[in-house]
């Protein structure tokens, strides 16, 4: 009985491991800030000084939500595709979500298809 509990046990915690940490090839992480592609085409001369003040609140106006996110990070701004960006606008719904992210995506062409969304950690 006591040998069925531990192998219960152990398969749970390894069931949690490979839940949590999937393998997906050729995926990046990225820490940088998420913002809606209306603002960022809007201030694309300023971008860097933009997302410092940029609120979650705009972000999630209807039509920042309807034109797609983006990530800003390095200097460089990365447009998520259609479907990774509806993933962003549920995220950002949270109560708890920030701007300031870390996202693991790929390449699809010249967009990111986002894999997974975190607030960064400090």
């Amino acid at each position: 009985m006591l040998t069925m509990a531990f192998c219960f046990i152990g398969s749970l915690a390894f069931a949690q491991i490979a839940i949590s940490t999937p393998v997906v090839e050729n995926a990046l992480t990225i820490k940088g800030d998420i913002i809606d592609n209306m603002c960022a085409t809007a201030h694309k001369d300023d971008l860097a000084d933009f997302v410092k003040t940029h609120t979650k609140e705009c972000a999630l106006a209807p039509s920042c939500v309807d034109s797609g996110y983006s990530i800003f990070s390095d200097g460089k701004l990365y447009k998520f595709d259609k479907d990774s960006s509806a993933k962003v606008a549920e995220f950002l719904k949270k109560e708890d979500s920030k701007l300031t992210v870390m996202v693991t995506a790929k390449m699809a062409g010249e967009e990111f298809n986002l894999i997974s969304i975190e607030n960064q950690k400090e």
